[in-house]
């Protein structure tokens, strides 16, 4: 199937990104924002190598079907491909009893409003990225503040759809010690809290007093 998608790999089994569920993951090209702990920044670029097509997935899925019990789509970004609500319906249509998962920084909210208003694209789950309070999140991901405002707009509208019972949403922070971020982790938790939600915290590895990425 023809679908702007580009798929920089695919792990067949992961037990580890969606809570509780055993899943192909498959991880796109491009993100538009430069996190400092990044472990895997060649995943930036947007015209970066890819290793899969779409139809590739399929086959894979199909080759594992009874296996697994979901998809996710990582990154990268996947919301910044226009192909990902055709690639989610086509799963959807394919393998009916698979889960759908989606990871994402929500820096493009109204590509997340697209996805879940339409229930043929719309995620079963969500995992959220919140990097950082909206004033600290320039500094760490190297956004503009209106790129800020838009991630947190996309964690109010994914609450609201949470809320609604029309998804599972899983928010998550990334912090280093000594970092600005652990010192912010306390209002990072209460600004999640005040929205009916548990922050997820994941310490950040191999990175320096900064949160710079050394590892080899």
């Amino acid at each position: 199937m023809q679908a702007n998608f580009p798929i920089a790999g695919i792990m067949p089994f992961s037990a580890t990104d969606w809570p509780g569920k055993l899943t192909a993951s498959v991880f796109t090209t491009g993100c538009p924002w430069a996190c400092v702990y990044c472990h895997n920044p060649a995943l930036q670029d947007p015209y970066g190598e890819t290793t899969a097509t779409v139809d590739e997935l399929m086959e894979l899925l199909a080759s594992r079907e009874g296996l697994l019990d979901a998809v996710v789509f990582s990154g990268g970004e996947p919301t910044m491909h226009r192909g990902l609500p055709v690639v989610i319906r086509e799963v959807r249509r394919r393998f009916p009893a698979l889960g759908v998962g989606l990871h994402t920084c929500g820096y493009l909210p109204s590509r997340i409003h697209e996805l879940v208003d339409d229930p043929t694209s719309r995620p079963d789950w969500v995992g959220l990225d919140v990097k950082a309070l909206p004033e600290t999140l320039p500094g760490v991901v190297g956004c503009t503040p209106a790129g800020a405002r838009n991630a947190w707009e996309s964690l109010n509208f994914l609450a609201e759809a949470s809320a609604a019972g029309l998804l599972e949403l899983q928010v998550r922070t990334t912090v280093w010690h000594g970092g600005i971020l652990e010192e912010q982790l306390p209002r990072l938790q209460e600004e999640v809290a005040s929205r009916g939600l548990d922050l997820v915290i994941q310490w950040a590895h191999d990175v320096d007093s900064d949160g710079h990425y050394v590892g080899v």
